[in-house]
């Protein structure tokens, strides 16, 4: 299964806009999605990227051109660079970069330069594929997580083993894409390698975009006031520390979600993850995990011990308390014991995460200004698995909360955009566990450890062991120069502030960039 998506993943983008896929970016997404929360419009927010249609325009439209009498110049700075329309076929190319000057105590930059192409053949067929080179120097604590994290850059691949990565230089390269079909106004097919967001939230409980891209096969079913996504995934758990043989172990992956619409105000989703890793003798896709129908468990005690998968279960909630304000959370269980929770004992089994926020558009009656406000949580032990290998992760990251389990975190923004001007403020404190070194005790705060090793049978508690606690202030102006590609100057202050029991770290961040702001990538940790 794994060596036929990636073979199809790598021939389509080749030999090739139906359904395209809208930015995974939270800053491009809080002015798009704006008009999706009207009471009475019942699209299904929680599932992301979205994907744009014909009345998806009023964002674009909301922006005066920059004239200019040069095509070139025009294109660059309002539409697409290149851009050939037929009514059989459309194709598209852009430039991709992320130009970054910064200091905190030393000089850092970010040197990136890439492109993108999309288009369409026909009504139904659309594809899309982007590639990344990068050079950038970053902060000490990113460093050092790249360093002690199996050499991954947060949510970007793997670093190459070049010289430079002594000097501190981080030099790798990404890319994604996809191949969609759209069936009929019921069903569309999507393949491809990338990432996906549930939730409505900044974070995600339950599948956020924090980790690296991976190669997947998406199903959309849309009928009525449902929506069912069904996300076949293949993930990779990297180990240096082992055999060069087993450096990467592989996994399978099967996610269901099924939102629905109830009146015209409220949302609920319902979401299943089964995680399946390689058995003893490299096996890791099992035909039975094809099965489309939401709820696994009953199907698993057929197929057999051995190849049970770890599961979660989840529960999304939105409620629109008006056009443009609305509560949303999520839930998520890993596994449970309704005595020890009756109880409060503190029992590891009991494995759980949550989220409970608040977003409000056009706030105060000032258009386009948006305030958002978000609690995240997460049990000790949440997420990990007795098999290191079927632990909600990929790529060395996990696949929900950056902090991974065992943490509390609140999260707040403010957003501004007048015209072409952007200002955005984000503040976070968290508070996660840590093991302590020296002490063997497993405190439930690393996803990547078995979580039925040396662990404590009762009195487990939030952020245990090694406590850290976590502050970021994010202050960012910038000027939107071509809002197809979010292609924006910036400049921009973070000032992070670490403690724990060994160490105290602050840090200031002064960044002025030009990019193309299309994706997500979280150094909020």
């Amino acid at each position: 299964m794994k060596y036929f998506l990636k073979y199809l993943i790598v021939l389509f983008p080749l030999i090739l806009i139906g359904q395209t896929n809208v930015p995974l970016n939270h800053s491009y997404n809080s002015f798009v999605e704006k008009d999706m929360h009207d009471i009475g419009v019942l699209k299904h927010t929680s599932i992301k990227p979205f994907s744009y249609s014909h009345d998806d325009s009023i964002y674009f439209c909301s922006f005066k051109p920059i004239v200019s009498k040069k095509s070139f110049i025009h294109n660059f700075l309002n539409s697409n660079l290149l851009n050939i329309d037929h009514v059989d076929y459309s194709f598209v190319v852009n430039p991709l970069f992320h130009f970054e000057i910064a200091e905190d105590n030393e000089k850092r930059y970010v040197n990136t330069r890439g492109v993108e192409v999309k288009g369409r053949v026909g009504e139904k067929l659309t594809f899309y594929s982007s590639f990344y080179e990068n050079q950038m120097v970053l902060p000490n604590y990113l460093e050092d997580y790249v360093r002690n994290n199996e050499n991954v850059v947060p949510g970007q691949g793997i670093v190459k083993y070049y010289p430079f990565l002594n000097e501190g230089i981080m030099d790798f390269y990404y890319a994604n894409g996809y191949i969609d079909y759209n069936v009929n106004k019921f069903f569309d097919i999507q393949l491809g390698h990338g990432k996906h967001f549930i939730g409505d939230g900044y974070r995600s409980m339950m599948l956020s975009d924090n980790s690296f891209n991976y190669p997947y096969l998406k199903i959309t079913t849309d009928v009525w006031k449902l929506k069912y996504v069904n996300i076949f995934s293949h993930f990779q758990n990297i180990n240096f520390n082992i055999d060069a043989p087993d450096i990467s172990k592989s996994k399978f992956s099967a996610i269901h979600y099924l939102s629905t619409n109830i009146g015209e105000r409220l949302n609920i989703g319902i979401f299943e993850s089964i995680m399946l890793g390689e058995d003893s003798l490299g096996n890791v896709f099992d035909v039975n995990y094809i099965n489309p129908v939401i709820f696994y468990r009953p199907l698993e005690y057929s197929i057999g011990y051995s190849r049970q998968g770890n599961a979660l279960l989840g529960l999304s909630l939105k409620y629109k308390i008006t056009s443009t304000s609305h509560l949303y959370g999520q839930f998520v269980l890993d596994e449970f014991a309704i005595s020890d929770f009756r109880a409060q004992n503190g029992a590891w089994r009991n494995k759980y995460a949550g989220q409970f926020g608040i977003k409000f558009f056009d706030a105060f009656s000032f258009e386009n200004l948006t305030l958002q406000s978000e609690f995240n949580f997460a049990r000790p032990f949440t997420y990990s698995h007795f098999k290191p290998t079927q632990n909600y992760a990929h790529y060395a990251q996990p696949l929900a909360h950056p902090l991974g389990t065992s943490f509390l975190e609140s999260i707040s923004f403010i957003r501004y955009r007048k015209d072409r001007w952007t200002a955005n403020i984000k503040l976070i404190h968290a508070k996660y566990g840590g093991e302590i070194a020296g002490d063997t005790t497993n405190y439930g705060s690393n996803i990547f450890t078995p979580y039925d090793e040396n662990y404590k049978e009762l009195g487990n508690d939030i952020a245990q062991g090694n406590t850290s606690n976590l502050q970021i202030i994010d202050l960012r102006v910038g000027y939107i120069v071509n809002p197809n590609t979010n292609m924006k100057i910036e400049l921009g202050l973070i000032k992070r502030s670490l403690s724990d029991r060994n160490i105290f770290d602050d840090n200031q961040y002064l960044f002025f960039c030009f990019k193309t702001d299309l994706q997500n990538f979280y150094y909020d940790f």
